[in-house]
């Protein structure tokens, strides 16, 4: 048997972040501890202390990409997950757009294999968000992101009933896509609940 992938999260303390670290750490089979990198000294305190990961205090906007990698040494997958949060467009800049790619390039100055970005649904399709009042700029720094590390192949959510996700959901898939590298590596991957299992879904993307 392999040994457990050690996985770090930047965004853990946030929606969809902290649904990963429940799935992660529900499945010491398959996962060590992860590694929540997080902004403040209180966040480091909670995840270490009232949670029982390790966790590493890091600024994505204001670290340089060295201090970022140095921080993940040793982990096999990275999952990023944080985003500015509507506090205005200059942090969706440092943080859903810079903040990934020096997170991205950390990744390959340590050799960390997966790199999974949770994203926005139809952030490829600039038609439909282009007119889209206040989320223009955020989805230009997701698309921006996308293109840059994904080169991706495209699957398609024909599977789904309604065009919305639950974040735990969102976890899950993340959860499996990990166990999953053949399947979903180098893949823009659409989420939308329906009636298909993540596990049947996964097996379709093969």
């Amino acid at each position: 048997m392999s040994s457990p992938l050690k996985v770090a999260i930047v965004g853990a303390s946030g929606k969809v972040g902290s649904f990963v670290v429940k799935q992660l750490t529900n499945d010491p089979t398959h996962f060590a501890t992860p590694l929540a990198l997080v902004r403040t000294p209180e966040q480091v305190k909670h995840w270490k202390s009232e949670i029982g990961i390790d966790a590493k205090l890091t600024s994505i906007e204001n670290d340089d990409v060295e201090t970022i990698a140095k921080a993940i040494k040793g982990v096999d997958a990275m999952v990023f997950s944080a985003g500015a949060g509507g506090k205005g467009v200059e942090r969706i800049f440092t943080v859903d757009l810079d903040g990934c790619l020096k997170v991205a390039e950390a990744c390959e100055q340590v050799g960390v294999k997966r790199f999974i970005l949770v994203s926005a649904i139809m952030a490829e399709n600039r038609k439909f968000w282009w007119n889209l009042t206040g989320l223009r700029e955020y989805y230009i720094a997701k698309r921006s992101a996308d293109r840059k590390y994904i080169h991706a192949n495209k699957a398609e959510a024909d599977f789904a009933e309604h065009k919305e996700i639950a974040r735990q959901d969102v976890a899950l898939f993340i959860k499996e896509a990990l166990l999953h590298p053949k399947e979903t590596n180098r893949k823009t991957i659409p989420l939308v609940n329906g009636t298909v299992p993540v596990n049947d879904f996964i097996k379709e993307l093969a």
